[in-house]
């Protein structure tokens, strides 16, 4: 029982450094995502197929690839850059895995979030935008006023779906030695040599923050979504018309 108490310490003392690269790494994504939507969305065909283009090849590269990329090939770059512009700022022995690793997964994530929000611009009815151009709006003001609010709310399921996934992709950010949840588990493992009882603790950590999560996104959903919801179901309005009948009823007996 000790070395679950011990690992499950371990495996906390990594959670704010997984919940920090999680959201980073989200918003990186989310912004990034809104800018290839920008190309992808164009009218112009070769700028259309040129954005399309790199979100097929960022989707097609793992995630793994991205991040021995940013934390050993870029030191190069990087130092060839200070030399060249004399900054000399950048220390090839301490090299910032921590913003590697954000750019790294946001840029595995951001084709999929691109994805997200052009598919929410589809499902806007086309109805919408000609009517939206008949009352004289602007262009700002028929984005901001009508498509994004409903594309926000029809984009929350995907954007659960992929919070959680880019949590639980975090976990490969221990491979280039950051000390999250996982790399925790993992050190605390070769020393203990319990790595079955290490990883299953690690995997039932990761699982209570996932629920966590997947219901704080259902209540945001189930609340932001109101609006596209059915009307008011049968029984309320067979109540609602009983209640009304019966207001009637008084308002005759009294005027009799």
């Amino acid at each position: 029982m000790e070395i679950y108490t011990t690992c499950s310490q371990k495996v906390l003392s990594g959670v704010p450094t997984t919940l920090s690269l999680t959201l980073w790494s989200v918003v990186l994504a989310l912004v990034l995502g809104i800018l290839l939507s920008f190309g992808v969305l164009s009218r112009l065909v070769p700028v259309r197929v040129f954005f399309s283009v790199i979100c097929s090849f960022l989707k097609g590269i793992p995630i793994l690839i991205f991040l021995y990329a940013f934390h050993t090939a870029i030191d190069s770059i990087m130092g060839g850059l200070d030399n060249m512009f004399g900054f000399y700022t950048y220390d090839i022995r301490k090299p910032p895995t921590y913003i590697f690793a954000v750019f790294a997964l946001a840029l595995s994530y951001a084709p999929y979030m691109c994805d997200m929000i052009t598919s929410a611009m589809h499902t806007i009815p086309k109805g919408q935008w000609e009517a939206c151009d008949a009352a004289g709006f602007t262009g700002w003001q028929k984005m901001s006023r009508i498509i994004i609010p409903q594309c926000i709310v029809i984009a929350i399921p995907n954007f659960g779906n992929h919070f959680v996934n880019l949590l639980k992709a975090s976990s490969l950010s221990c491979m280039v030695t950051i000390m999250e949840m996982m790399g925790e588990a993992r050190n605390y493992a070769t020393m203990s040599q319990k790595f079955l009882e290490c990883y299953i603790v690690c995997a039932l950590w990761y699982w209570f923050i996932f629920v966590v999560f997947e219901q704080a996104f259902r209540v945001i959903e189930k609340r932001t979504g109101r609006y596209l919801q059915p009307g008011i179901p049968v029984l309320k309005r067979k109540r609602r018309r009983f209640h009304m009948a019966e207001q009637q009823r008084g308002i005759l007996e009294e005027a009799k």
